[in-house]
């Protein structure tokens, strides 16, 4: 790809237009929940994608995107904290009924056997406080916005700054799997699920309107999008086919998507990813038997290190 510096700016401005679009869609022409979801993760999945690219056809040394990236971390801590603070208020307002439920209980002797009863109470009254105090006190549009294209600013510049930094083209290899065992580890032991119910979430996953609901929920995490960017750097260094490549990493995005959407249940996008795009350069990357042995042990190590990472953790 040449050097663009209109690309940019111009995809940005396409996601603040497309986020706004969104966010003032009316509610009268509002689609059924569920489609509502997906086609917000679509738009916020093809708007971030045109970002990545944005960046990497400014053509910058790999340095001057790590600057990039270190910019964007600043930029998200600093935007998210407000909506970190916020979401930790709201949660100590909901506890209170239940911490005077609770020592209401114990003073009473209804501590023990009635303690699964009392949470049914605990829970209902969290809810309702949390309800009202978030139509009292509501999240900034404009700092969720802010908040995305810091998370996207981050994303780009780390992740290009390491895909412009594979050597060898078998080394992605290593790099699809460290994407896979991290992420489906992430779920399996806990740590994202962890982290969605907790105020952290604000730092880690990017947020899109949901058409016609006036709502911002939390899609699609900010590592989903760094990886993206390694895999399409990468795909532009070795001259693997951009459009190729860039098709087979939306799809990876959209599978996620629609199956949890179906099951319910939120899915790792970057298991997909990284699948798809071994199988759809799996000709490229061909490897020499001491290669292979090297990704063999290397497999090994990761597995190794996560699972005492998960128990130190537990």
């Amino acid at each position: 790809m040449s050097r663009n510096l209109v690309f940019l700016p111009t995809a940005i401005g396409g996601w603040i237009l497309l986020y706004l679009a969104a966010l003032f869609y009316p509610a009268t022409a509002a689609l059924p929940q569920q489609i509502a979801v997906f086609v917000a993760a679509t738009i916020l999945t093809l708007a971030s994608a045109l970002i990545v690219a944005g960046f990497s056809r400014l053509k910058q040394h790999r340095n001057v995107y790590l600057l990039i990236g270190f910019l964007g971390l600043a930029a998200t801590f600093y935007c998210a904290r407000p909506l970190v603070n916020r979401s930790q208020l709201l949660n100590r307002s909901g506890d209170i009924p239940g911490h005077i439920i609770s020592i209401t209980s114990e003073q009473h002797g209804l501590a023990g056997v009635s303690e699964s009863l009392l949470l049914a109470l605990r829970n209902a009254n969290f809810k309702e406080i949390n309800s009202q105090l978030e139509e009292e006190f509501p999240e900034s549009a404009w700092l969720i916005l802010m908040l995305a294209m810091a998370q996207l600013t981050l994303a780009s510049g780390i992740g290009l700054w390491i895909g412009e930094g594979i050597d060898e083209i078998a080394h992605l290899l290593p790099v699809a799997i460290v994407a896979t065992v991290a992420d489906i580890w992430s779920v399996s032991a806990g740590a994202t699920a962890k982290i969605v119910v907790s105020s952290a979430i604000n730092y880690f996953l990017l947020r899109f309107p949901m058409p016609g609901y006036g709502t911002i929920p939390y899609l699609i995490g900010l590592t989903d999008f760094l990886f993206f960017a390694i895999f399409f750097q990468a795909a532009v260094r070795f001259n693997l086919g951009i459009r190729k490549n860039v098709l087979l990493l939306l799809t990876s995005f959209f599978i996620a998507v629609a199956a949890a959407i179906f099951f319910g249940h939120g899915l790792p996008v970057l298991p997909f990813m990284a699948l798809l795009f071994v199988v759809g350069n799996f000709r490229h990357l061909s490897l020499k038997k001491e290669e292979f042995r090297q990704i063999l042990l290397f497999v090994v190590f990761i597995i190794i290190a996560f699972t005492l990472i998960s128990k130190f953790a537990h």
